[in-house]
């Protein structure tokens, strides 16, 4: 029986080169999406998974930012999780010499890509203990313990462009509700650095037993995040909502939205439930 390969094209972009780079493209929390469903069906169906196309630079957020984060180039996380997909080289050769066509056809077809989001984590949710083993196993990441302390993911870059972003009033109330009520330390998670923040917030420094907390990757903040017993945040964000997926079993892991629970319904991207809204 000839072969099956799954291809994590990540974004079918108009500007791109496989396996090499493309310009554009989606932010982390986005690009685990279809990497995932590849490797996920790809276990499922005994398909081989192709190197994925994760090199991408993002040219407008650069100039809107001006730092380097802003290019939204994730190699160093995807260089990790190559040890289960076929090398580059053997990838482009592969890819090159057959037919793709969409994940509608993956039961019929041999040779899939896989693009965007699609149904978010409703088709991942089977596969949620894998993934966890997976991204740990990965990382070498061992789990930590942040114990009386409150994830807080603040996402502004591309949600302030779109009139997502959470009022700072919202975000200030909600963090005063956590120092003074339930008496906890405050973990913020942002795309912004901290005098943007700080700025953005309208204040002079960040209230004591609050600080921003900026590892070396945004998938060590994911995997930060899901170690909270507490997580505030937007379910718009699948950035926020990753740290959720991945939190560890026995956490019983709270959430508290930011936005309200109307809201959430018509936005809805994962069957986990949030618990609490704001």
């Amino acid at each position: 029986m000839r072969n099956k390969y799954y291809l994590p094209l990540i974004h079918k972009g108009s500007h791109s080169i496989y396996p090499f780079y493309r310009i554009g493209g989606f932010g982390l929390g986005n690009m685990l999406f279809p990497f995932f469903r590849a490797i996920c069906y790809g276990i499922r169906d005994g398909a081989s998974v192709l190197y994925p196309l994760f090199n991408q630079i993002q040219p407008r957020n650069f100039l809107r930012e001006k730092n380097m984060s802003s290019l939204r180039n994730y190699n160093i996380i995807f260089s990790k999780f190559t040890w289960t997909t076929l090398p580059l080289i053997q990838s482009a050769k592969i890819y090159y010499c057959n037919c793709w066509t969409d994940e509608k056809d993956l039961l019929n077809k041999k040779n899939i890509f896989f693009i965007g989001c699609k149904n978010y984590f409703f088709d991942l949710i089977e596969f949620r203990d894998f993934i966890r083993y997976f991204v740990n196993y990965s990382l070498q990441e061992q789990p930590k313990n942040f114990h009386n302390n409150v994830a807080f993911h603040i996402r502004l870059g591309d949600f302030l462009l779109s009139n997502n972003q959470i009022p700072r009033d919202k975000i200030l109330k909600t963090i005063e509700f956590f120092l003074k009520k339930k008496s906890y330390k405050i973990n913020i998670y942002s795309d912004f650095d901290l005098s943007k923040l700080i700025d953005y917030l309208g204040l002079s420094s960040l209230p004591l037993d609050v600080r921003l907390i900026k590892n070396s990757s945004p998938m060590l903040d994911i995997i930060d995040m899901s170690n909270h017993k507490i997580i505030v945040g937007n379910p718009r964000s699948t950035f926020v909502e990753w740290a959720r997926f991945l939190s560890p079993v026995g956490l019983n892991q709270k959430s508290y939205s930011l936005i309200s629970e109307t809201a959430y319904k018509k936005n809805k991207i994962s069957p986990l439930l949030w618990n609490n809204f704001l």
